[in-house]
């Protein structure tokens, strides 16, 4: 049994330093440097700190896991709906206009109704779309201080009878509840782009305020 009096392993202190750091790289760094006080400990007998290393690799492998979890989520669910969340809102349209109003705050399936069956009608199934720019925003409006509680996000959409359509969808990350803010993560509004027929709206009566 390790006697208090012999001096702290440096491994197993800067261990579990690291272990309980708020950013995964230190997490990370904190279980693998566990392991190396582990190593040291056992090639220097006269030092202490297996408990705490043991204790900082559970609490960096923790940590890291929850990290990946969360960012793996965030990646797929919010980073993915901002990339595809039109482009699948339209595709799904086509068969159940429920499936389209879902991704918007504002459901109106009356209005989506219209809306789809014009798109249809001007240019046919939608092929494939995809994000090609961003509304850059700064200060208090970031969630995380990472991403925008909204933004006018604008995408290139390919038809079967038209070979490019730009459009703009005002993403909401999170609506502003007086003092509070409530996790939304879905559009306000979709324009079409279309100088020679007219912009495609859904829904009719949103506010927009974009460059095309």
């Amino acid at each position: 049994m390790k006697s208090k009096s012999e001096p702290l392993n440096p491994w197993a202190f800067v261990a579990i330093v690291c272990s309980i750091g708020m950013c995964p790289f230190f997490t990370i760094a904190g279980a693998l440097l566990g392991v190396r006080a582990l190593v040291d400990i056992k090639a220097r007998p006269g030092t202490r700190g297996v408990r705490l290393a043991w204790t900082a690799i559970f609490i960096g492998s923790l940590v890291t896991g929850l990290w990946g979890g969360g960012m793996l989520w965030w990646n797929i669910h919010v980073r993915g709906q901002m990339q595809h969340g039109p482009v699948n809102a339209i595709v799904e349209g086509n068969s159940d206009e429920l499936q389209f109003i879902a991704y918007f705050t504002n459901q109106k399936q009356t209005e989506a109704s219209t809306f789809l069956t014009e798109l249809h009608s001007r240019y046919g199934n939608l092929v494939s779309g995809k994000q090609i720019e961003s509304e850059q925003v700064e200060g208090e409006e970031l969630a995380f201080y990472m991403m925008p509680l909204q933004a006018d996000l604008k995408y290139e959409l390919h038809f079967e009878n038209a070979p490019k359509i730009i459009a703009t969808a005002k993403f909401v990350l999170f609506t502003k509840r007086k003092d509070s803010r409530q996790f939304t993560n879905k559009f306000a509004w979709i324009c079409i782009h279309d100088e020679e027929r007219g912009d495609l709206v859904y829904p009719l009566q949103a506010s927009i305020g974009v460059d095309q």
